[in-house]
């Protein structure tokens, strides 16, 4: 009764709580991780039939291909589970402790994110009472979906060697994904395997070459400068590919290039990357149903990976 009165506002029939017991009450609380869940203290338990998703970044960019590309799947995924889709976007000036109660004071049923590194509330998230289910990058103890990383990886060093490439250049995602980094880990490993020459850099945020990457492969020596590069992600690709004309470097004639992910960009490009296709749509769709089952207390896989296939374009 004494939690009630704090937590809800609720009289309880005249219950005083001095201000002692409210500040305890409040500091257990927060240890807990606990907020008031408004819908249900309005429905009495009823759920929203609203599903969430966030993507623990400062802002959705809605018109990059692969956040189209999961948009498109939750909202085709929610539909046919008769559910609405409540999208997360930026929290400008808001705390921590504030963005959680956002997302989990009981606005939705279950939540889909896109976990990133190094993130509290992310972090604060993943320990909560909400039903949750990751995509592209696994968590140990929360459900997630994904997409067969390794395998991508390996097809595409295969590939190159196949063409004839002997040394690589591979730009690998700054930040630690956990789909990333087993990305660069088993193009790594396959290379070395394979006996390619392999540089790796850490990409800039915006995908833009680096001042290293120009030195490799405009003054370094001819017999030592890569064949071919790998990006992490498409859409830093065709940044490289920009980049590259800048400097008179003409892909694929005087440099290969290849991509993962093979989402749509929406408008033609003027170059078919070859890439590593990742069923998006599919995660992203897939998602929803292992939420739906989590949010009606069934048992559920820790982690459903899908097929990727390899895609030859004209860049390499």
């Amino acid at each position: 009764m004494t939690v009630s009165v704090v937590m809800n506002g609720s009289s309880n029939g005249g219950t005083r709580v001095s201000e002692a017991t409210r500040q305890r009450v409040l500091k257990a609380a927060k240890d807990m991780g606990y907020t008031p869940n408004a819908v249900a203290l309005a429905l009495r338990g009823q759920r929203t039939n609203i599903i969430g998703y966030y993507t623990g970044h400062e802002s959705l960019d809605v018109h990059d291909p692969f956040i189209a590309t999961v948009l498109n799947g939750l909202q085709q995924s929610c539909h046919h589970h008769h559910q609405d889709l409540l999208i997360f976007g930026s929290f400008e000036r808001s705390s921590v402790d504030d963005i959680y109660s956002s997302l989990a004071g009981g606005k939705i049923d279950g939540l889909v994110v896109l976990p990133t590194p190094k993130s509290p509330v992310m972090d604060k998230l993943l320990n909560s009472h909400l039903p949750i289910v990751c995509i592209a990058n696994s968590q140990p103890e929360t459900p997630s979906v994904v997409v067969d990383d390794c395998t991508g990886s390996y097809l595409l060093a295969q590939y190159l060697v196949d063409k004839g490439h002997q040394r690589v250049h591979y730009r690998a995602d700054a930040l630690t994904h956990t789909s990333t980094v087993r990305r660069r880990d088993a193009f790594l490993q396959a290379a070395t395997e394979l006996g390619l020459t392999l540089t790796v850099s850490n990409e800039s945020s915006d995908g833009h070459i680096t001042r290293r990457e120009v030195e490799l492969l405009t003054q370094s020596a001819p017999e030592e400068r890569p064949t071919v590069v790998v990006s992490w992600v498409d859409s830093h690709a065709y940044v490289f590919i920009e980049d590259c004309e800048k400097l008179g470097i003409r892909i694929p004639d005087d440099l290969a290039l290849a991509g993962f992910d093979g989402v749509s960009l929406g408008v033609r490009p003027a170059y078919k990357l070859t890439t590593v296709h990742a069923p998006w749509l599919d995660v992203a769709a897939t998602a929803v149903d292992l939420l739906m089952d989590l949010i009606d207390g069934k048992e559920v896989e820790r982690e459903i990976m899908l097929p990727v296939e390899l895609l030859i374009g004209d860049t390499a």
